[in-house]
């Protein structure tokens, strides 16, 4: 079943939301673990970000889809 326009740009705000957040606690967790030298946590929530950040690509390029076949 094919989301609708509405759809697609309500899940991509909201993966966006996520994403600011990853992105803003990694930069904390990033300060904080270089200054002890613990990168572990960094790199998973790195990885976290990464995909978030593909899913919102992905949901940005069916939206645009959706947008060229409704014109």
């Amino acid at each position: 079943m094919e989301e609708s326009l509405a759809e697609l740009r309500a899940r991509e705000a909201e993966a966006e939301r996520e994403w600011l957040w990853l992105v803003e606690a990694l930069n904390t967790i990033a300060r904080a673990r270089a200054e002890r030298g613990e990168m572990h946590a960094f790199r998973l929530m790195q990885q976290q970000a990464m995909r978030v950040g593909q899913r919102r690509v992905e949901l940005r390029m069916q939206a645009a889809a959706l947008e060229t076949t409704q014109r």
